[in-house]
């Protein structure tokens, strides 16, 4: 059983929102932390200087009644704990005296200062930890003296966090159901092709409508060009199939009109020539099927697997192999090749397209000629000629002979006539083209093959 896809585009895309969502409070967060903290740093003495004037203004006012005094000023510092905790921070750490002609008068701490080490109530200076401020009323003699930890170290109180997560906490739900909705709607149409792909039936080659989406026209363009590659070959396996009857046809009458000749006949003079004819049909049949398998491979869509051969040496052996039907027409085959010519190639298709050649050169060429195999290379190409001295091909003929089934006028050859469109179909599947021409002194024909280097250098491998 099929496993069902456990990822979700969908679902990425939503989640990938939701971080871009988070990621984007942080950084707003982060950045508001920073300015608040840059701002408590510059401006942490400053206010340290104004509360060290309300102190001593109501110093001024109240230093003659000091439980009045003692009052005011535990008012004043609840007023200024509640007026941090309203813009969302916890107050500083304050530590409080006032003097009044030597004597002290007042003293404050915060009660969070056990938290962190006192200030040195002896040095009246500034350090790393508080900040410092001293002011004076010589008209009373009073003086006021306030420490304050120094910006940096505070944290959020409750206000605080709420201020920054609540609005998070309240636009999240609603912003996730609109990334949801907005989602799905937009990825409606990429839905909408599965069905138009699942719903066809197997013989339904027809193409996708095109896609008005940029993102989804790939896709429809990639499944159209497979569905058109699926028709070419439904279409090929057709005309093979018709083709295959059609030349099938007439070798296998031959074979039945022959067997009932040869089974009706009393003459053995009429036997034995019904014997001939019936075995000249077999090997007619024979040699049609082998080519209609070769044709067959040559122009199968599956991707040739190349290894290192040398073209010289699989020359050589397919030569002794067509050198038997030579033989018999006291024709020879003469080959001009350097020593080795390693390529990078696929085996089966190059030696079925030299043998079609030779079998070809060997077929029209008349009795105690002469055939010319040579193999050179340069720069850009590798070559592979076939000369022979037949009758040739007329030139206007020369591109309709690779047509498959088609054979010359007036031709007395037995044949199937796919020879050359075998050839030329192994020649595609190695990037090479196959041109024809007149032989030396313009006699009999010339079969060039011509390979680039670059579809047959052994880094290929």
């Amino acid at each position: 059983m099929k496993a069902a896809p456990s990822k979700s585009l969908f679902k990425r895309a939503l989640f990938s929102f939701y971080a871009v969502l988070l990621a984007a409070w942080l950084g707003m967060l982060a950045s508001e932390v920073h300015d608040v903290k840059v701002v408590q740093a510059r401006n942490g003495q400053a206010w340290n200087q104004v509360w060290a004037e309300h102190v001593r203004l109501q110093a001024r006012l109240w230093a003659q009644e000091p439980q009045k005094f003692q009052e005011v000023l535990a008012e004043l510092e609840r007023l200024r704990a509640q007026e941090w905790r309203q813009m969302g921070y916890e107050p500083p750490i304050i530590l409080l005296q006032v003097w009044r002609g030597g004597e002290l008068l007042h003293r404050f701490a915060s009660p969070e200062i056990a938290r962190r080490p006192p200030p040195d109530e002896q040095r009246h200076a500034p350090d790393a930890a508080w900040l410092y401020v001293e002011l004076s009323e010589p008209s009373q003699a009073l003086l006021v003296r306030r420490w304050q930890e120094v910006p940096g170290d505070w944290h959020f109180g409750l206000n605080g966090l709420a201020y920054y997560t609540r609005p998070l906490f309240y636009s999240v739900p609603l912003l996730m159901l609109l990334a949801w909705l907005l989602l799905r709607r937009g990825f409606r149409p990429l839905r909408r092709i599965g069905p138009q792909i699942a719903n066809r039936s197997p013989q339904d080659l027809r193409a996708l409508p095109p896609s008005a989406y940029v993102e989804l026209a790939p896709v429809v363009e990639g499944v159209n060009s497979l569905l058109a590659q699926l028709r070419e070959r439904q279409q090929r396996e057709r005309e093979f199939l018709l083709d295959a009857a059609h030349e099938l046809k007439t070798p296998m009458a031959v074979i039945r009109l022959n067997a009932e000749a040869l089974a009706g006949s009393r003459d053995p003079q009429e036997a034995d020539a019904a014997r001939q004819r019936l075995d000249e049909g077999v090997q007619r049949a024979t040699h049609t099927v082998h080519q209609l398998l070769s044709l067959s491979r040559s122009s199968a869509d599956i991707e040739l697997e190349r290894r290192e051969l040398d073209l010289v040496a699989l020359t050589r052996d397919r030569i002794v192999l067509a050198s038997q039907l030579a033989l018999k027409r006291r024709i020879d085959i003469e080959l001009k090749a350097p020593e080795a010519l390693p390529l990078c190639l696929h085996r089966e298709s190059m030696a079925s397209l030299i043998d079609n050649l030779l079998d070809n050169a060997i077929k029209y060429s008349p009795a105690q000629s002469q055939i010319m195999v040579s193999l050179s290379q340069d720069d850009r190409a590798v070559s592979l000629s076939v000369c022979d001295q037949g009758p040739g091909i007329p030139e206007p003929l020369r591109e309709k002979v690779f047509e498959r089934f088609y054979r010359l006028p007036d031709q007395d050859q037995a044949g199937s006539g796919l020879g050359l469109a075998i050839v030329e179909r192994a020649a595609a599947r190695h990037g090479a083209r196959v041109m024809l021409a007149a032989g030396a002194q313009g006699q009999g024909l010339c079969a060039t093959l011509r390979m680039p280097r670059a579809a047959t250098d052994l880094e290929r491998t």
